[in-house]
């Protein structure tokens, strides 16, 4: 009979079988490229040769990964100069990512504990979002639009803050020294002052514009902090510092001597904590913060620990009183509904980032010469590394000038 012979189960097992242990591998899953239409092929070609596989990748990966290769291509083209670019790919990457508050399904979608956190169109850690903010920002900034500047400073504060459906302290000084500098370049001196008091709360030395201080330098160092997946399944979300890099410090020509910039932002920092508090791990959703460790000051300057339990930032709209053990990281697991969660960590990370930020306030004029050398962990120079550019002025009185040692079109890439 034909239901005797049973060879024909043998490829449907092995069908099945192959499924499960697909479903049960450790690693991430692989997601097919999609097929370019000629429209799309021809729009990568029109782009600049630096940004033509980011934008293949953008189109390839689709919608999972559209945040991610937007955050991309838009540091990517800020560092190279482009400018129009670089604001056009990150006004679209802020769009999606405030999309995922919005009242709709794919926004339930992101937010739902129901979807392995792989399997979700990528948004971003608060860290992430809050860069996507401080790049757009001085964009604004470099178009004297100062308004929109310290806007834009601010919304960063906000995801610095907002952490899936909970609120935490916001600590990221660089976003409120540029909204500071934003609002002395509007001529809102009360606001200004507001901005760099509280400042002072996590960056007491840092050093705060002087009247005659005309212009801002900027300057990247180091690689993007890494997010791992760890344990078995690779359900636990760690975070590490970035690799490969010797860059740690910055300094830039002063005449004949060499001036130290301050360092003004730890990126790692950013990334491995909220509202201060270490991260060990995230293990399904849940934070697990390190025991009896607050971190205070990570590598750059020390702050107290009275000034990290600042509730919600006053500048991005007002203070939330939370004691220490009551600040909450990220709660997505309602009651009853853990057991259902399949959370394999996503490790997908902004790798354009750097690892330090650094600034110094000057007074300058349009075109002068900007060089700057990058410094190891011993001070001394790094060989071969090195980026040269000017101050421009926005025609309203405010120069900018930006270096990097992650250059796309120099020697300064690593």
């Amino acid at each position: 009979m034909w239901f005797t012979d049973k060879t024909w189960l043998k490829p449907v097992l092995a069908t099945a079988i192959a499924g499960t242990l697909a479903g049960c591998a450790s690693g991430p899953k692989v997601y097919d490229r999609a097929a370019l239409a000629p429209a799309e092929q021809s729009l990568i070609e029109s782009k600049p040769a630096v940004l033509q596989a980011d934008f293949q990748n953008l189109f390839e990966e689709g919608q999972r990964n559209k945040v991610l290769n937007l955050m991309e291509i838009g540091v990517k083209a800020y560092r190279a100069g482009y400018r129009q670019e670089a604001k056009n790919t990150l006004t679209q990457a802020r769009l999606e990512i405030e999309n995922v508050y919005a009242d709709s399904d794919a926004a339930r979608k992101a937010r739902s504990i129901w979807y392995e956190e792989a399997e979700k169109d990528f948004k971003g850690e608060p860290y992430e979002r809050a860069m996507v903010y401080l790049y757009l920002g001085l964009i604004y900034l470099e178009e004297g639009d100062y308004g929109n500047a310290r806007a834009s400073f601010l919304a960063g504060l906000l995801q610095d803050a907002f952490a899936e459906e909970e609120q935490n302290s916001t600590d990221f000084a660089l976003l409120l020294y540029l909204a500071g500098w934003s609002a002395m370049q509007m001529g809102s001196d009360q606001l200004a002052r507001e901005h760099f008091e509280e400042l002072k709360l996590y960056r007491p030395d840092a050093p705060i514009p002087e009247a005659d201080d005309n212009a801002l330098l900027i300057v990247e160092t180091g690689k993007s902090p890494r997010k791992l997946g760890d344990g078995v399944g690779h359900y636990q979300l760690v975070y590490r510092r970035g690799k490969n890099f010797q860059d740690v410090a910055a300094e830039v020509r002063n005449g004949e001597e060499w001036s130290a910039l301050y360092p003004m932002e730890d990126i790692f920092f950013q990334a491995s904590t909220r509202g201060g508090r270490a991260i060990d791990r995230i293990v399904e959703g849940q934070i697990q913060f390190k025991e009896n460790t607050r971190a205070v000051g990570s590598t750059l300057s020390s702050v107290s620990q009275d000034s990290m339990l600042a509730g919600f930032s006053s500048a991005a709209g007002g203070a939330v009183g939370a004691g220490y053990a009551a600040i909450s990281l990220i709660s997505v697991a309602a009651e009853g509904m853990s057991a259902s969660a399949n959370t394999r960590a996503d490790i997908r990370y902004w790798e354009g980032l750097p690892d330090t930020i650094h600034l110094l306030p000057v007074a300058a004029a349009e075109g002068d010469p900007v060089t700057v050398r990058f410094l190891d962990k011993n001070g001394q120079p790094v060989p071969g590394l090195a980026d040269t550019t000017e101050f421009k002025f926005d025609g309203r009185g405010a120069g900018l000038a930006f270096a990097t040692s992650r250059r796309p079109d120099s020697g300064g890439t690593q």
